[in-house]
């Protein structure tokens, strides 16, 4: 059996360079090649694969974040993800764009491949719409995995979100004929779709052509004379597709000609991405003189990368590249990733040691250098932890439990993610919502009492205040936009978790009384285990684990993770 193609270290470091720096058209821009190289085969090494995926992690964890880049991020979650690393971050962005149809679709897309295309077992998908779910599934799920009977769509009727999604599977599946109608081919569909009455589902249309390469330019229903008449979405595609697909060499010619004038700098951008792959004789009067008059900067990149990949059968492209590395140093990085594994590359090198930007030795390129000099962004997950003891009830050794979790936190060497604990004592039931305002917290912990439905909070003269399983769920509905985990270390607090679980993604009671030594041990575990990086399921296992370890096995069980 072949191994899977390595994806090199000029490349990968390029790679987490522009999603660690990038603006949003870079990082969009770095994880649709991330994509792209996974669906063609290449892989990540493992440790690679890590930073990556962390990197992208992060990315769909950050509140502002650009909705592109959200659901490339998701996208590229689908081709490399992994459940046990990935399924937190990917339910909680689909929490935080309900609604948003390409995000919900991307989303399913990416947890059906973790889950081995079990999306019916996936929770968050119970009242979405069959069809949506299978065509999202579709896009990295192996048919045999999936109920294709609910596929029905007619493209007179159908909403534009399912054609888009239809149009999406067509271009990545390339094995599902057939997929619109039983007697209608798809390619005579997407020929109908290029004169659908909306501009992105046109735009579709030929991106699936480009990507599925069982279709062809016979299968293109828009006219590319002009090329300019179309919708500026649809041009870039367009141009992306003739340059790499057309088998007319007058025709392909002709519209190269006439790319570098248009003036939509996408559509120059459409065929500067096509060109990256493709060189015939007599393109490079047109690259040159392209070269001289363009002014986009992202556009300039791609053709100095074409210069590069093709400076070893094209003598001027490689006197062109050598200028612009000296001329240009915004352009460099492109000209050593086209460059790389041909001759090119050693002269780039040379040429750094000429100019004093690398030494003797052999220092890495520019962007390798700020990977390994730049330190990481970390993630910041803020714990509440509400404690209550009412003077009327049982004595807990709060105090303990605190001041164990904030020692083990402290002795954390190499955190990859930074814990902040703030800790409200004795807390009254008129104090929980300010709390919950105030510090706006990822994780909410109750440690206290509790009894079957009920937690016990403290009332104004410090005696126990019950707090119900409807009251105590409805709390946690309203501030779901901010907690993302509930932790109810009290004695049969599981009836409250379940009512909670509608709510938040993850959720811990527990189903008996419980010993204060095994809350403490429980505590101070899940948060070390969090600061090292590992997700809530993975914390909440190693924290039963530490409990075990101390010699209280039966008390482990008692905790669920919901």
């Amino acid at each position: 059996m072949a191994l899977s193609p390595v994806i090199s270290p000029q490349q990968t470091a390029f790679l987490r360079f522009e999603l660690d720096h990038g603006d949003t058209r870079r990082k969009k821009k770095a994880l649709q090649d991330v994509s792209r190289m996974y669906r063609d085969g290449a892989r990540f090494n493992a440790e690679n694969l890590e930073a990556v995926e962390t990197t992208i992690d992060g990315l769909l964890l950050q509140s502002n974040q650009d909705r592109k880049v959200v659901r490339w991020s998701l996208n590229a979650l689908g081709q490399l993800g992994r459940r046990t690393k990935s399924d937190n971050p990917v339910r909680l962005a689909l929490k935080h764009y309900d609604g948003d149809p390409e995000i919900t679709a991307a989303g399913i897309a990416a947890l059906s491949s973790m889950h081995g295309g079990r999306i019916e077992e996936i929770d968050l998908f119970q009242n979405c719409d069959p069809c949506l779910r299978t065509l999202a599934a579709l896009q990295n799920t192996d048919p045999k995995f999936l109920d294709l009977s609910k596929v029905r769509i007619d493209i007179d009727k159908a909403d534009k979100e399912i054609l888009k999604l239809a149009l999406i599977t067509v271009g990545l599946n390339r094995d599902i004929d057939n997929l619109f109608h039983p007697k209608h081919s798809n390619g005579q569909i997407i020929k109908a779709l290029g004169t659908y009455p909306d501009d992105v589902v046109v735009q579709y249309s030929v991106w699936a052509i480009i990507e599925n390469k069982k279709l062809g330019m016979h299968d293109l229903g828009v006219s590319t004379h002009p090329v300019d008449a179309l919708p500026t979405n649809v041009q870039a595609k367009v141009m992306q597709l003739v340059a790499t697909r057309e088998s007319d060499h007058d025709k392909r010619h002709a519209l190269m000609l006439d790319g570098p004038y248009l003036p939509n700098a996408d559509a120059r951008e459409g065929m500067a991405k096509g060109l990256l792959s493709v060189y015939y004789e007599g393109l490079e009067g047109i690259m040159l003189d392209w070269s001289k008059q363009e002014s986009v900067e992202y556009v300039r990149k791609l053709i100095a990368q074409h210069f590069a990949r093709f400076s070893n059968v094209c003598v001027m492209y490689e006197e062109e590249a050598l200028k612009l590395f000296d001329a240009n140093p915004e352009l460099r990085d492109h000209l050593r990733l086209g460059a790389e594994g041909l001759p090119l590359y050693n002269k780039l090198r040379l040429q750094d040691l000429r100019m004093g930007t690398a030494d003797l030795f052999g220092e890495e390129d520019d962007f390798m250098q700020s990977i390994k000099k730049t330190k990481p962004v970390r993630q910041t997950v803020k714990a509440l932890m509400l404690l209550a003891a009412p003077k009327d009830a049982n004595r807990l050794r709060l105090d303990e439990e605190v001041r164990d979790l904030k020692d083990k936190l402290r002795m954390v060497q190499n955190a990859v993610v930074d814990v902040v604990v703030v800790n409200e004592w004795a807390v009254r039931v008129d104090q929980i919502q300010d709390a919950l305002f105030n510090e706006k917290p990822q994780v909410l912990h109750f440690s206290g009492h509790g009894d079957t439905g009920v937690l016990f909070f403290e009332d104004r003269n410090g005696d126990a205040a019950p707090v119900d399983t409807k009251s105590f769920g409805e709390l946690i509905g309203l501030h779901a936009d901010t907690v993302k985990c509930v932790i109810l270390s009290a004695c049969y607090s599981e009836n409250v978790a379940k009512a909670v679980r509608a709510h938040v993604p993850w959720v811990i009671g527990c189903d008996q009384s419980i010993a204060d030594d095994a809350a403490i041990a429980f505590s101070r575990a899940f948060y070390r285990a969090v600061a090292n990086g590992q997700d809530y399921q993975t914390a909440f296992r190693h924290a039963r684990n530490e409990v075990s370890l101390n010699g209280m096995s039966a008390e482990a069980e008692k905790y669920k993770l919901l």
